[in-house]
């Protein structure tokens, strides 16, 4: 594993790991808590959240410029993409051609994102993390 990769997994590590653990920890503990226990489990959820964020974000600044400019790329195309799902779920509950979940927004979210990545390496040809 080279240089950046190691650096990379070291900066965000332990946010990923408390964020995984606060959402699993939500998850079991929602339903045995009353409405200020949940708003506070939801707010350090969210702050691990916010953590999580500030070390990806610190991440891209690290990155040289070719770095940078795929990550940017496949964020704006992740942005549009995930909004125009967004919007069509949105449409297809509210004319009732299908009930969608809401569980499946993340999951759109995050697929657009991936895919966004995958479009952006193949553009630049470019498939070193």
């Amino acid at each position: 594993m080279d240089k950046q990769n190691r650096n990379y997994l070291r900066a965000v590590r332990l946010p990923m790991a408390v964020l995984l653990l606060a959402i699993a920890l939500f998850g079991v503990a929602m339903h045995h808590l009353g409405p200020i226990g949940r708003v506070a489990a939801l707010a350090v959820l969210m702050g691990c959240y916010v953590w999580t964020g500030w070390a990806e974000f610190q991440q891209i600044q690290r990155m040289d410029e070719m770095r940078r400019r795929l990550e940017m790329e496949a964020m704006v195309v992740a942005f549009i993409a995930a909004s125009g799902v967004i919007l069509l779920l949105f449409f297809v509950q509210s004319i009732k051609l299908a009930r969608v979940p809401f569980v499946v927004a993340p999951l759109a979210l995050w697929g657009c994102y991936l895919l966004a990545h995958v479009w952006a390496r193949l553009r630049y040809r470019y498939w070193s993390l």
